[in-house]
């Protein structure tokens, strides 16, 4: 079939915001339990996140059904909000954070909260040696009965706790025992093979925690943990998970532990001997290659530990699933067909599941049995049937001051019916992730191909601070936030159109949260972009701490731009806010009222400072009632949608 030309951004395509916003967010937390396979899947429709379970028969099923959703909602962005085990079931459901033990009917394990006064949350549950409790980690926020803003770090802790099966605890708080207290922060909670030791990680204010964590093992003494020593960590090292051998009848692996840290730059594995006087650390795997991750959930695992050794992601931009022995070293590759893995690895005996995707695959849960290397889905491959407009990324990167290589994937314009006029080059949509301590993937998209099949291209950037690349390009960003991100940004703009894939004149940005910063950033420090997509953003920084967020990062500005009173003139010189007036192009602000992490009045005064000087430039702020930080309903993100494609056809003349 002969392709029809027509101006790029002009191509008619039957992908609709409505048919993105339909499409379920990624499964989450793959667990197998025998021949069965559980994992969590969010439905858009209703905001919510089901449990579902998978049988030997191959037969997918919800675990609770409509009226039990799960979730968690520890550090402001959850966490494993459940425990499947042969013998037992936990959940914390989302509607109250209490847990419940999975029967004919939920069964509350814990207490309700005192209206008012206090909310608590659960994450991350594991079983106790004895089967007859569960042990999870414990936040609780003190609450102002007044409503004021009051800064949340103070008034929020967090403790291991054990919860008794038999359900005592759900009308009396005393029969709740505390195991042990360490940090501010606290992840990641194992219990040795022998049930004699726990072992956790934890992090104080004001550090993030890839900058530094504690690896704390201690003890267990009646069900208490004694005598906690720190066994790595500290100083400019980062552990981001760690987990016991598994069971040896020499008792051996009740004295070692693995963990991902990057003392050596890089979030490696390394072997912790506990069995010697003093504990040692030694890389049995190292790489100049990332193995971990950054801690945004509670539970969050890169690697797990099986009987035929240790799998784990291992990546420099794209990512390897691998099998590590560790009696002869060798390494071997699992799941070649797919090349990004999601942090929620996990295993039982020789079983492991995974969240995958690829460049043509949406997410999706799969289960490995390690000895036949048999992948299976646990959930059939959808029909896609725009497929011929899903644009398939590349990954890319361009050279930056400082001899810096900055990847970032490409999406180009895709359609079977249209292409664009000869040495015309399409415009250009830069999406900016997250985090900003995360980074992007090459997954099957459908929301890039809304654009990209209209004949748009799009460029996701992993700018310095990025994960994936190591703590050197990770810390890029320390203390010149507003700054690297956006020039990386326009570095990548800038060499798309050298390469003539892109409109240097008809070139947008777009991001959430921190996103949304870089994209306010790029509109009022560069004059690169001709317009801008902003959802839920950060704009003033100097007001982005303490009370006016959440508590996990409620100090994370000091990394980012540095302390509030010193470095006062750092702050106006990066602000999107404090350069309100230089935002000279048309942009979009979309905001949830319920968000608590970025405030609706950080978009707010945003809008209306721009307004103030520049009427008109906002081109819409659109708040949304019920949606907190980043838009779960479909018809929120059809909506904002929708919004994108109209202001990209204005701005760009289609």
């Amino acid at each position: 079939m002969t392709k029809a030309e027509r101006p790029y951004g002009t191509w008619p395509s039957p992908i609709t915001p409505e048919d993105v916003a339909a499409v379920p967010g990624a499964p989450q937390w793959p667990t197998a339990v025998g021949d069965q396979t559980w994992w969590c899947a969010p439905d858009p429709a209703t905001a919510t996140v089901g449990l579902m379970r998978r049988g030997a028969d191959g037969a997918v099923r919800s675990v609770l059904g409509p009226d039990w959703p799960v979730g968690t909602k520890a550090i402001g962005y959850g966490g494993r909000p459940y425990l499947a085990t042969r013998d037992v079931a936990v959940f914390c459901c989302s509607t109250d954070q209490r847990l419940y033990l999975v029967a004919d009917e939920p069964r509350p394990l814990t207490p309700a909260d005192a209206q008012g006064v206090i909310r608590t949350t659960y994450a991350d549950p594991i079983p106790d040696p004895s089967g007859t409790e569960i042990w999870a980690v414990r936040e609780v926020t003190r609450l102002d009965p007044d409503g004021e803003l009051t800064d949340p770090a103070p008034r929020t802790t967090r403790d291991i706790v054990a919860v008794p099966l038999s359900g005592a605890a759900a009308d009396d708080p005393g029969a709740l025992r505390v195991v042990a207290r360490s940090h501010d922060f606290l992840a990641n909670i194992r219990i040795s093979p022998d049930g004699r030791r726990l072992s956790w990680l934890g992090w104080d204010h004001p550090v993030m925690p890839w900058e530094t964590t504690d690896l704390m093992v201690a003890t267990l003494v009646d069900g208490v943990a004694v005598a906690p020593t720190r066994v790595l960590g500290g100083g400019d090292v980062a552990v981001c998970q760690a987990e016991w051998a598994t069971a040896a009848a020499d008792g051996a692996a009740c004295e070692t532990l693995y963990a991902l840290a990057d003392p050596d730059g890089w979030w490696n594995l390394f072997r912790i001997d506990l069995g010697a006087a003093h504990p040692t650390a030694t890389c049995v795997l190292p790489t100049q290659t990332e193995c971990g991750h950054a801690i945004w959930r509670v539970g969050s695992t890169s690697f797990a530990v099986t009987d035929a050794g240790v799998v784990l992601r291992r990546a420099l931009g794209e990512e390897a699933l691998i099998l590590w022995d560790p009696d002869t070293g060798a390494v071997s590759d699992l799941a070649l067909e797919w090349n990004e893995f999601a942090t929620n690895v996990a295993a039982d005996g020789a079983t492991v599941t995974v969240v995958a995707s690829s460049p043509t695959e949406s997410p999706t849960p799969l289960r490995i049995d390690l000895a036949d290397r048999d992948v299976v889905r646990c959930v059939d491959r959808p029909a896609y049937p725009y497929e011929p407009w899903v644009s398939v990324p590349q990954r890319r990167h361009v050279q930056v001051d400082g001899g810096w290589q900055v990847p970032y994937i490409y999406h180009p314009p895709t359609s079977p019916d249209h292409h664009g006029p000869a040495g015309t080059p399409p415009p250009l949509i830069v999406d900016v992730h997250g985090g900003p301590t995360s980074s992007t993937v090459t997954s099957r998209s459908l929301g890039f191909a809304l654009f990209t099949s209209r004949g748009y291209a799009v460029a996701s950037v992993d700018y310095g601070g990025s994960t994936g690349y190591g703590r050197a390009y990770r810390d890029r960003l320390r203390h010149t936030w507003g700054g690297t991100d956006v020039e990386d940004s326009v570095a990548v703009a800038r060499a798309l159109a050298a390469a003539g894939l892109a409109d240097p004149a008809r070139t947008a940005i777009r991001g959430g949260s921190a996103g949304g910063w870089t994209t306010l950033a790029a509109l009022a420090h560069s004059d690169h972009f001709a317009c801008g997509t902003v959802y839920y953003p950060i704009s003033d920084p100097a007001t982005w701490y303490g009370e006016q967020t959440h508590d996990f990062e409620s100090c994370y500005i000091h990394y980012l731009v540095g302390d509030p009173e010193q470095d006062a003139e750092r702050f106006a010189r990066v602000s999107p806010l404090a350069h309100a007036a230089e935002i000279g192009v048309p942009f979009l602000m979309l905001q949830g009222l319920d968000d608590v992490i970025c405030r609706p009045d950080q978009a707010r005064r945003l809008v209306e400072a721009v307004e103030a000087v520049h009427p008109g430039r906002c081109r819409a702020h659109i708040e949304f009632p019920g949606e907190g930080h980043g838009f779960r309903l479909d018809k929120t993100t059809a909506v904002c949608l929708q919004a994108e494609l109209d202001l990209y056809a204005s701005v760009f003349g289609a």
